[in-house]
């Protein structure tokens, strides 16, 4: 690895990277020191990184093989379908409505896939994995994946899938009813073999950096169970899905949306290699309290397009204060340009990304002094 100190060349632009997400501009390659794989691989071996890596070194894929993806109406692939082939049946034929002024999906309510935990295993069946066309897909998508690193989604986790099939009301029950616990602990524990037969057809086909596994834990105010629920009903589990991405040499990346800081502990427990989180989660008090265990996904500012070089200077200058004293053990999640994404708005954000990537170069440099 490169000790080289840093000099502005590092600057240049030496080539363009596709968006993270279709349809947005594409992402700048400069002239660094290192690979930002190289980068990554430092922060999450928990090592110093060089500089601070940023939610755009990665791009998403959740190709329309998938039918949680395309019943959820999230598809990120080389060519998205049309939004109107959205919705429908997902893996375990749980019907998904899509609606289009939200640009999401929920099930249909009224009519719970599953009257009771007890009878899972008679309602349930499995998908046969072996018969979806994954070759074709890799083919059809190998431009897209190509040189990149790719963030693969799994869009319902344990909670979320529980949901599907009970809604709302009869999951959050059944993890908690001493009498429903024993079944909820067999579905997620089948579910663990699927998600580890599933990720390992990841693995092969399209060689993802991380998998981004999505399960909700949380309101807006508050998390939708305890710790010690948490802990007991869903650790174990996300603990051997963590496994079955580690054995194959990829990263685990929680997307857990809600006001759920108070679960970070269980998160570390189960081995989860990052988290990103929501506003209303404090990151400043969770990266000072945690940082030297787990990695944040911390946020970057809104910019103006009319921001001046001095204002754009003193947002990195807070931002360092505000997350880097850690030792580096956090991602920048892009900040946003206000009003949209216009030429102007896009200049001040790259700025501000440049600004930051000199001071944590700076800074971290001093350390390894």
């Amino acid at each position: 690895m490169s000790k080289e100190k840093f000099t502005m060349d590092e600057l240049d632009v030496i080539g363009t990277a596709p968006a993270m997400f279709p349809g947005m501009p594409g992402t700048p390659i400069y002239n660094r020191p290192i690979s930002i794989k190289e980068n990554r691989d430092l922060l999450f071996s928990g090592q110093r990184p060089m500089w601070i890596p940023s939610s755009s070194d990665l791009k998403m894929f959740c190709p329309a093989i998938i039918p949680d993806n395309v019943a959820r109406g999230f598809i990120v692939e080389a060519n998205r379908p049309d939004p109107g082939t959205f919705g429908g049946k997902d893996f375990f034929g749980v019907e998904w409505e899509f609606v289009p002024e939200v640009n999401g999906s929920m099930v249909r309510p009224g009519k719970p896939f599953l009257e009771n935990i007890e009878d899972w295993e008679e309602k349930i069946v499995f998908p046969d994995l072996s018969q979806y066309d994954w070759e074709g897909c890799a083919q059809r998508n190998k431009d897209y994946l190509e040189g990149n690193l790719i963030q693969l989604w799994i869009m319902n986790g344990m909670f979320e899938r529980l949901i599907s099939f009970m809604e709302f009301e009869g999951a959050a029950m059944a993890l908690i009813d001493e009498d429903q616990q024993e079944y909820v602990h067999g579905l997620f524990s089948r579910l663990c073999d699927f998600y580890d037969e599933l990720i390992g057809y990841y693995a092969k086909y399209f060689h993802p950096y991380s998998i981004h596994f999505h399960d909700d834990w949380g309101s807006q105010r508050a998390p939708f169970f305890s710790l010690d629920t948490c802990r007991e009903m869903l650790v174990p589990y996300m603990k051997r899905v963590v496994e079955s991405c580690h054995k194959r040499g990829i990263l685990f990346d929680f997307h857990c949306c809600g006001q759920v800081e108070l679960l970070v502990p269980a998160m570390i427990e189960y081995g989860a290699d990052s988290w990103g989180g929501q506003p209303m989660n404090d990151r400043k008090m969770l990266v000072a309290k945690y940082g030297d265990r787990f990695v944040f996904g911390v946020p970057g500012p809104e910019i103006s397009p009319e921001a001046t070089d001095e204002q754009i200077e003193a947002l990195a200058d807070q931002f360092m204060a505000d997350y880097a004293s850690n030792g580096g053990r956090i991602i920048m999640n892009a900040a946003t340009p206000r009003g949209g994404f216009s030429p102007e708005g896009m200049a001040a954000v790259q700025k501000f990304m440049n600004a930051v990537y000199i001071r944590s170069r700076l800074a971290y440099d001093a350390a390894k002094a």
